[in-house]
């Protein structure tokens, strides 16, 4: 008899932004599949369960190991970090799997909760641009950088820079400024983990060396501004709606 297969998104990092479906898929699974940082963020909830963790690049065995365990009647939560959907391991569990029962459980991405700490950056039409190179030619997110460009949209950077990949978010910002000017731009590294940094500032004023793989940061469109520290994208309520 088959199992069962959760594909969980666990949120940004602090359990409280986790889904009761999330508490709910881990508190009844019996293993744990993820990636070993993504583990140690909700290891108070799963110190009870077998844990089958691994590093980058593993993600293929990560996901063959648990539907190795759901074939043999285990229920098996793979979780993703933000939401299990985006740059998470929902769509490798469904090409890979083959007639399971399988419920993929969204999470708070990161763009979100950034936005939350941030103000209201996000507002309307929104773009989220990782500039990881892994899995993603180089020559397709320029071309994706460029779009969202020109779309004047408000834009959630992903994966901004790492030790080895300097050159894309420079390019980024730059691409931005030239076109629409000194936008606002929020960075939030650690979001809702311990040593969290929120900052809101102009694209001229963005220190490169303080951002890392763990940062998220959110470029305004031509309409975002910065009041009492926080940024705000009007919907446009203001302009259509009479106010008092």
């Amino acid at each position: 008899m088959k199992g069962k297969l959760f594909v969980v998104g666990t949120g940004p990092g602090d359990i409280g932004y986790m889904t009761k479906n999330a508490f709910d898929a881990i508190k009844i699974s019996d293993y744990i599949v993820g990636y070993t940082v993504y583990v140690d963020l909700i290891k108070e909830l799963i110190c009870d369960k077998k844990i089958f963790s691994t590093g980058m690049g593993q993600e293929i065995d990560r996901v063959k190991f648990a539907l190795e365990k759901v074939n043999e009647g285990y229920t098996v939560s793979i979780i993703s970090g933000g939401d299990s959907s985006l740059y998470g391991l929902a769509s490798l569990s469904l090409e890979i799997s083959e007639e399971i029962d399988c419920e993929i459980i969204p999470g708070v991405t990161a763009a979100f909760a950034a936005s939350a700490k941030l103000g209201s950056p996000i507002t309307e039409d929104l773009v989220i641009l990782s500039l990881s190179d892994q899995l993603t030619p180089r020559s397709t997110i320029l071309k994706r950088i460029d779009a969202a460009n020109q779309g004047d949209f408000v834009i959630a950077i992903y994966n901004p820079r790492s030790k080895r990949r300097k050159d894309l978010l420079p390019y980024a910002i730059n691409t931005f400024m030239e076109s629409r000017g000194d936008l606002p731009v929020g960075i939030v590294k650690e979001c809702t983990r311990l040593g969290e940094v929120v900052k809101v500032t102009k694209l001229s004023m963005i220190d490169y060396d303080e951002i890392d793989m763990f940062t998220v940061l959110i470029v305004g469109n031509s309409k975002t501004y910065i009041k009492n520290g926080k940024m705000i994208t009007p919907r446009g309520y203001m302009e259509k709606y009479e106010t008092a």
